[in-house]
């Protein structure tokens, strides 16, 4: 069994000397040095020489944001040369006309090699024809005019909202042709207007679901365009990750000319970074939220940007975004949420949770008190909120796991003796998830067993049919839930948690509760089996070949009541006839 009091060189990498370690670091790279594939896929759509066979079309997985846009924007304007396309119409009493010029100036000439737009529609897109009151006709370029010749970068979404205009920019990129055409059919074009001759390669960025929905509208576009992913973290197996990432930091700031970053920063920034993606092992990459986080910093800098303003921007965040998470926990400070973190109770566990509320930014950890009440019966398990229509697939996948353990467990030829009823007490919402699996389990069993529980320990995690123990999210909130619950009621030393150990590497703590643990004021207990975790929690172990153990009890309480149905004549005698 893993028992582990968990300090701060177990949770984030100790770097102590991370002014030299960063001293190689360099701002002087591109900001997207790090996506290796997604570079790779430029390359493709933008070779040294173009050729007419070579691709059109691009999809990037990646938040289309407009920083994100600009990142790829300015990367792909390296890669390219001067875009000297140019073309000029020519309007005379209603006759158009069309020539292909060298002057940049000209109406219908391309403005840059690549142009990005977060959002689109029909005139920004495509352009149109105006007739201004007593003035001749005019011809208004688009984006496909003004990037003719080079790359056009859009944002999936605006275009899936418009989804005719992807249509007709398809048919026109495919066609390298593009036809003027009236947005209004019951006006069409007053004259004719020759074709423009286009060559556009078009990338179109957004997330999953955009990508999906592209997918289910063109699936034949989506097999034949390149793809690629922007990489959202990177995985730390070496020190030269660390100073790489370091280069990555400065480039966004310099990038988004944000002060400097001092040797000082990088600690709080890599804490900041753990938490951000609850995990150890990986750095985020999102350009997003590295520059918001050091935007923020900025406003507490100098000239540089060092671990004090870090620091200041993440304290001001969270106490921006705590209101919510304060009121709470205020519900339970005030008893008007029952939670016991001192007691010893037969059937009655503290399971740990998270909630997320719409709108709301920040996923709040919770204590909840879960009960189970066993009875004689014909051996069924009520999940209460199951039957109440307050539980989730997820949530009821993980009760039926939990009977199969039992079934299997106890090796029973016949059904349960006992009726069992599980709820989550002042539970008054939908319950989703199997992370209460592991609580549920150790509830039912101390209730088959009639053995208490301690309450000064809290638990999550989600349980196999073999009694394995597996990993759940939100496991840094959950933890600072219940510790805020047990330093209001009183600190006892004996508090603490039991996690899955398979989640140790996504734990990063607030500064206060690792204090609260190195001075043993609260403890985590890792556990890789059920057994581990009812031993934790009742001081009994599972099973045991001498003397008392929770297995042997709960056998004997089952052929004990076996015993007594049978004499009886009752509902389970038939099974032994």
């Amino acid at each position: 069994m893993a028992i582990t009091q968990l300090i701060w060189e177990q949770i984030q990498p100790n770097i102590d000397n991370a002014p030299d370690i960063f001293t190689s670091a360099s701002g002087d790279v591109s900001p997207l040095a790090l996506q290796s594939r997604l570079l790779s896929g430029l390359d493709i759509l933008c070779p040294t020489k173009r050729r007419h066979f070579d691709h059109q079309f691009m999809l990037i997985k990646a938040s289309d944001s407009h920083l994100m846009l600009s990142l790829l924007q300015s990367e792909i304007k390296s890669r390219l040369p001067e875009n000297n396309t140019a073309f000029a119409y020519h309007i005379n009493e209603h006759k158009v006309t069309l020539t292909e010029t060298q002057n940049r100036q000209d109406n219908f000439a391309a403005s840059d090699s690549c142009l990005a737009a977060q959002w689109v529609e029909s005139e920004i897109l495509f352009g149109c024809v105006r007739q201004p009151d007593d003035e001749t006709f005019k011809l208004q370029a688009g984006l496909v005019h003004k990037a003719n010749g080079g790359v056009l970068i859009i944002g999936l979404q605006s275009l899936l909202d418009h989804p005719m205009l992807w249509l007709r920019l398809k048919n026109m990129v495919l066609n390298r042709e593009y036809q003027w055409f009236s947005n209004d059919d019951s006006h069409p074009l007053p004259f004719s207007i020759p074709p423009l001759p286009l060559d556009l390669r078009i990338i179109l960025v957004g997330d999953r679901v955009s990508l999906s929905d592209l997918q289910e509208f063109d699936p034949d576009f989506y097999q034949t365009a390149l793809y690629a992913e922007f990489e959202e973290d990177l995985f730390i197996d070496k020190e030269q990750v660390i100073t790489d990432w370091a280069s990555y930091l400065k480039a966004i700031a310099k990038y988004q000319n944000l002060p400097e970053l001092d040797g000082s920063a990088y600690n709080p920034i890599m804490k900041a970074a753990t938490r951000y993606l609850e995990d150890q092992y990986y750095f985020p990459l999102s350009p997003d939220w590295v520059n918001s986080l050091l935007s923020d910093a900025a406003r507490y800098a100098d000239n540089v940007i060092n671990g004090e303003a870090i620091e200041k921007a993440i304290q001001q965040k969270d106490w921006r975004e705590g209101y919510l998470l304060q009121r709470f926990r205020e519900q339970i400070y005030a008893k008007q949420i029952m939670i016991n973190t001192q007691d010893q109770i037969v059937g009655q566990i503290n399971g740990l949770s998270v909630i997320e509320y719409p709108g709301y930014p920040k996923a709040i950890g919770e204590p909840t008190r879960l009960s189970c009440v066993v009875h004689f019966g014909d051996g069924e398990f009520i999940d209460i909120e199951r039957k109440n229509e307050l539980a989730g697939n997820i949530h009821s996948k993980g009760m039926m796991i939990m009977q199969s353990f039992i079934t299997s467990e106890f090796a029973l030829q016949h059904q349960l003796p006992f009726s069992a009823s599980l709820v989550f007490e002042q539970s008054y919402n939908e319950v989703d998830g199997d992370s209460a699996s592991l609580a549920s389990l150790c509830v039912l069993m101390s209730a088959l067993a009639e053995q208490p529980i301690d309450q000064q320990l809290a638990v999550t995690g989600s349980v196999d049919q073999f009694g394995n123990i597996q990993p759940i999210g939100g496991i840094n909130e959950k933890i600072e839930g219940f510790y805020a619950v047990c330093k209001n009621q009183g600190l006892t030393g004996q508090q603490g948690v039991v996690i899955p150990a398979s989640n140790s590497r996504h734990l990063c703590l607030s500064d206060e509760v690792l204090d609260a643990i190195k001075n043993e004021q609260f403890s985590i207990w890792t556990v890789e089996h059920v057994s581990e975790a009812l031993y934790l929690l009742t001081g009994i172990e599972y099973k045991n070949k001498s003397g008392i153990n929770l297995y042997t009890l709960i056998q004997t309480r089952i052929q004990q009541m076996l015993s007594l149905d049978r004499k009886q004549g009752g509902l389970f005698s038939k099974w032994f006839k």
